[in-house]
């Protein structure tokens, strides 16, 4: 996108750039970079260029947030200028509505990006203040057709929704040779908890086990609470030439994660998953994949290459069902790893469309 006539128009960008990472704030830096493109950009950015973690980084984003509602007050607004905003969640909706309700007094309109499920799936009357306060004439960001309908589901609104997936944050992964093996291995990428469905993931192995199947089983990722840990060290006691866990993985490493599995699985219960950049990575390496239905995942997942399972049915005997199918079939996992590259270019083309269409529109707004 080259720099035009758009360039004297001015938007301000209010919240957290990278460092930390995460995914909100990786996400967020490309929409800047992408905005600074085509034109000026004012930021009120809450990081400090240092990772932050519990409380310190609580107290880092209260901090700019206070900063933010005074740079809003006292500073000159362009006409017609648009403050673009990620919402929080939990607590945080606390300074998102202080933040947006000076913003509009001041007569900034407001473009809100919405990250999380938590107030979609549940209602939260946080949410419902914002929604007022971002009013008709405001704009919300979301990853997809399904985030934007279940959204409304909760919160009526007549302003314009825009899409930007996560998708344009995923990892280009590098190509990586498989190691040899024997049998379908299973792999597993996240934070490693139980919210994130840990449990569910070994069970499904233990019954493959248990039918007389060879399977294997990879884990990788954050692993920090007591209850994971004994699990994943039971796991591997069991089964030893069996079950590997990896520790986190990047870049290369993560490449050779994808590389070395056979099918994806997550079966996640977080509260406020939204995307799972990791089940796009698989697909990326023409792996299927299984998940839990939450947030925009099925979205993510059509057609033959993977399933998605109601979160009101029990996981294990349908992944299993699932996974024993593509063993005994080639040709049909064959089509599934098939069907996850094309899915892949679906997603990758719709990323990059939209993620223009919504610069583009924003700077055509402001």
């Amino acid at each position: 996108m080259e720099s035009n006539s758009y360039n004297q128009k001015r938007l301000t960008f209010v919240g957290a750039l990278p460092p930390p990472v995460t995914g909100m704030t990786a996400m967020t830096a490309v929409i800047v970079h992408e905005l600074q493109k085509v034109g000026p950009v004012r930021c009120f950015n809450w990081s400090r260029n240092k990772t932050l973690k519990g409380l310190r980084w609580k107290m880092a984003r209260i901090w700019g947030a206070c900063k933010s509602v005074v740079g809003l007050i006292f500073s000159r607004r362009q006409c017609h200028e648009i403050v673009y905003y990620p919402i929080s969640s939990g607590g945080g909706l606390y300074y998102d509505i202080i933040i947006l309700t000076v913003a509009r007094v001041r007569g900034y309109r407001t473009a809100v990006h919405h990250h999380s499920y938590s107030y979609i799936d549940r209602y939260d009357r946080r949410m419902a203040l914002v929604n007022t306060i971002v009013g008709q004439s405001g704009i919300h960001a979301v990853h997809c057709d399904k985030m934007r309908e279940d959204y409304l589901t909760k919160y009526p609104s007549e302003a314009l929704f825009l899409f930007v997936p996560p998708t344009v944050v995923s990892q280009k992964l590098e190509a990586a040779t498989p190691y040899e093996h024997r049998g379908f291995t299973l792999g597993c990428l996240s934070n490693l908890t139980i919210a994130k469905g840990l449990d569910l993931t070994i069970a499904t192995f233990e019954e493959l086990v248990n039918l007389n199947l060879k399977v294997r089983l990879l884990l990788a990722g954050p692993c920090k609470g007591k209850i994971e840990k004994k699990l994943i060290d039971e796991a591997i006691a069991k089964w030893p030439d069996l079950v590997e866990y990896r520790g986190p993985v990047y870049q290369k490493e993560k490449a050779q994660f994808y590389a070395d599995i056979d099918a994806f699985i997550f079966p996640t219960r977080y509260k406020v998953e939204s995307w799972g950049i990791v089940l796009t990575e698989a697909l990326s390496a023409g792996r299927p994949v299984i998940s839990y239905d939450r947030g925009c995942i099925s979205h993510i997942i059509r057609g033959d290459c993977g399933r998605i399972i109601s979160r009101s049915t029990d996981f294990v005997p349908e992944a299993v069902s699932l996974i024993q199918q593509w063993i005994e079939s080639k040709q049909l996992y064959e089509v599934a790893c098939q069907q996850a590259l094309v899915r892949n270019q679906e997603l990758e083309r719709d990323a990059i469309e939209q993620l223009e269409d919504f610069v583009q529109e924003l700077h055509d707004l402001a």
